[in-house]
């Protein structure tokens, strides 16, 4: 079966990932991993961080998939020393610069970033050269693609099967630079392809027209979320080693929910189990969690890419994690305002209790009118819960599914 890949963006995400059943996470440094404002991890949280996916018998993968200038290197050099001595069971690299120093300098297994834009089996075979592992497809690809590609090639492949999408080819998108200084291929988007553009005729220039494409109109850079999920079978089926969730910017919840979600699927596979039958349960859960209209991407050929808003689904809030229970009570870290109401907690195996609090309490049982966020409250449950469980309150409305 194929591995179930997780985002990392901190240490405290990636136990939450291995927790909820991700056989594997990736993860960046604070230097040099495409994500500059997703916390990432100090040397020694990375340190931590393998030693407990290592203890669980699952991997980490680091991503240095950054594009560097010479000036960069030196660092590239301590981080490479600092990797030798703290092996990751792969290093992502898009540079082909990196991908030369890790190569000469290490014996770490490397995967080459979906930044890198390889669409062809003939690219595969020659980086194998370079102690390329495994190779993260291109999003152009579609499944019959990748099928003729795998065909050519004993490497590993992964793909992406759940997350945001860009609207640049793979990636390597130069709006943000342009507008804002802040470049995407060094870690640092600001996502301006998600804002509103006009054209304006330069004898006119206080008659902007909105930039939209008939007949519902759009932002028009601004793409559809992936979602993969109805097709793993296939996906599978036509030598995908690895499934990758995209979101190390996305929150504690998401990696927890999604990850579990895709574990249950791929279990139910693997057991075969009726996996279609499931899929209604697969896509409600998907849909509580934060997210734009779901698509295929490029799988099934041309991919769903307008939409008017670049606004998010919320149906649920995050409201805290269970850190124990005893005697009937649970105790919450709060992560967002509790009060009197019904609540789901969700714990691994896709278990999902509903629960009605009417009463919170302090550690010394006074009651209190509601928990804030950033402390611990106590609220009576009907059953024993699982700690890292996760409470969250949920508002009638549907998902944009696919």
């Amino acid at each position: 079966m194929a591995e179930l890949l997780s985002p990392g963006g901190n240490l405290e995400k990636i136990k939450f990932a291995i927790h909820y059943g991700a056989d594997a996470v990736y993860c960046a440094l604070k230097k040099f991993g495409l994500r500059s404002q997703a916390g990432n991890l100090t040397k020694d949280d990375y340190i931590e961080a393998l030693s407990f996916v290592h203890e669980n018998n699952k991997k980490l993968y680091l991503t240095l998939n950054a594009y560097l200038f010479d000036e960069d290197f030196n660092q590239l050099f301590e981080i490479v020393d600092f990797l030798n001595e703290y092996p990751p069971d792969g290093v992502i690299v898009s540079d082909l610069g990196v991908l030369n120093v890790i190569s000469k300098n290490t014996d770490i297994p490397v995967h080459v970033s979906t930044q890198a834009n390889i669409t062809n089996s003939y690219a595969a075979n020659m980086l194998k050269n370079f102690n390329v592992k495994r190779i993260v497809l291109a999003r152009e690809l579609t499944l019959n693609d990748i099928k003729k590609f795998k065909k050519n090639t004993d490497i590993e492949l992964e793909v992406f099967v759940h997350g945001a999408m860009c609207m640049s080819y793979s990636g390597r998108c130069f709006i943000s630079a342009y507008l804002t200084g802040r470049s995407a291929n060094r870690g640092d988007c600001t996502q301006s392809c998600r804002w509103k553009y006009a054209v304006v005729e330069h004898k006119r220039p206080d008659m902007p027209i909105d930039v939209e494409e008939h007949p519902e109109g759009t932002f028009i850079f601004n793409s559809y979320d992936m979602c993969a999920l109805p097709i793993l079978p296939q996906l599978i089926e036509n030598g995908v080693s690895s499934l990758k969730i995209e979101g190390r910017m996305k929150s504690l919840y998401y990696v927890s929910v999604v990850t579990s979600v895709y574990r249950d699927a791929l279990n139910t596979l693997e057991e075969g189990g009726n996996f279609k039958s499931n899929m209604p349960y697969y896509l409600k859960e998907l849909g509580k969690v934060s997210h734009r209209p779901y698509s295929f991407g490029f799988y099934l050929g041309q991919p769903k890419q307008h939409i008017k808003s670049s606004g998010y689904v919320k149906n649920c809030d995050f409201c805290g994690v269970v850190s124990g229970f005893s005697n009937g009570y649970a105790k919450i870290q709060t992560r967002g305002k509790i009060e009197h109401g019904e609540y789901e907690i969700v714990s691994t195996n896709l278990k999902i209790k509903k629960v009605f609090i009417d009463a919170l309490f302090d550690y010394e049982g006074n009651v209190k009118k509601y928990g804030n966020p950033n402390e611990f409250v106590y609220i009576k449950v009907p059953r024993e819960v699982e700690k890292l469980s996760l409470l969250r309150k949920c508002s009638e409305g549907n998902s944009r599914e696919l």
